[in-house]
């Protein structure tokens, strides 16, 4: 069995990097930076998308928006028009459900499979082996693709048919969006009132407010100021945005949701959607009048 991967960014560069420990690889991007690292420990890069579909039965993608899936999979030179009948899609792209379930009925015509299998934490748990994975697949798919999956981390699930792993996903990082927001004004409201960052870090941390955002950025990243993460506002933005839009389709209401994102466009239209996520906390700051966030900080 041969397998590609499209997409070799922060996220699917690691991602790939995990695949590469038990598989042979050819994979293709845009940034020829990016392709030599992977190629560097062992991959095959391949000249186009097409080169890469015609030899592959499994082809991994990875890439920031389902508008970009869509045009690597149909358009000019695309996927689509190279790969044999019965190759396997798995986009691990952060995507829009409604959208995948389109395009994976798109290439059921064609002959050809699209499952969807996107990932959290962050390019940290992939090379740790260690983050989650969540399948959106017919049992038929989830099995003959689990074994794959299982070479980047042990923590599969199947979360249903074919466009619930971007469902879950999207309640994912929607719940964590507001995590963050929420846990970085609390901070603010203790240090605002006379309790230094780092203690009420503490003492957070042996609370009931304890949660993943606190346990794993505050001190490393923002009582740090290292706020690289290598995750932009603009994308956990368009998460919010996607995830709330199916409520709106569904009939589920968003109201925390809604809130979530205003502060995420906010952010983008003071710093730029490419300003790494964890600038909201200067966002926040600057609002409480705080210095959660050290005056000698690094978005980098």
């Amino acid at each position: 069995m041969s397998i590609g991967y499209v997409g070799l960014g922060s996220m699917g560069g690691a991602l790939a990097r995990r695949l590469q420990l038990q598989h042979p690889l050819l994979v293709h991007d845009m940034s020829e930076v990016a392709t030599q690292r992977v190629v560097d420990r062992g991959a095959t890069a391949c000249s186009s998308l097409r080169d890469l579909a015609a030899r592959c039965d499994v082809i991994l993608l990875c890439l920031p928006t389902s508008e970009h899936v869509r045009a690597v999979i149909f358009g000019d030179n695309g996927i689509a028009g190279a790969a044999r009948p019965g190759t396997l899609i798995v986009d691990q792209t952060t995507g829009d459900p409604t959208e995948t379930r389109a395009m994976a009925a798109e290439l059921a015509a064609m002959g050809l499979e699209l499952i969807d299998a996107p990932v959290s934490g962050g390019p940290q748990g992939a090379d740790a082996g260690t983050i989650a994975i969540m399948v959106g697949a017919s049992a038929a798919q989830y099995e003959r693709v689990q074994p794959i999956l299982h070479s980047i981390s042990p923590n599969v699930f199947h979360a249903g048919d074919v466009g619930t792993g971007h469902v879950i996903k999207l309640a994912n990082n929607l719940l964590s969006a507001g995590q963050r927001l929420v846990s970085l004004e609390a901070v603010a409201l203790a240090v605002k009132n006379g309790v230094e960052p780092h203690k009420a870090v503490e003492i957070i941390m042996a609370g009931s407010g304890r949660n993943f955002y606190v346990e794993k950025f505050m001190s490393s990243h923002i009582l740090s100021g290292k706020l690289a993460s290598g995750f932009t506002v603009g994308l956990l933005h368009k998460d919010v945005r996607l995830a709330c839009k199916l409520g709106v389709d569904s009939g589920v209401t968003m109201l925390f949701g809604n809130l979530a994102g205003e502060f995420y466009q906010m952010t983008m239209n003071e710093m730029g959607p490419d300003t790494q996520v964890n600038a909201v906390a200067l966002v926040i700051d600057r609002i409480a009048g705080t210095h959660v966030v050290p005056v000698d900080y690094s978005l980098k």
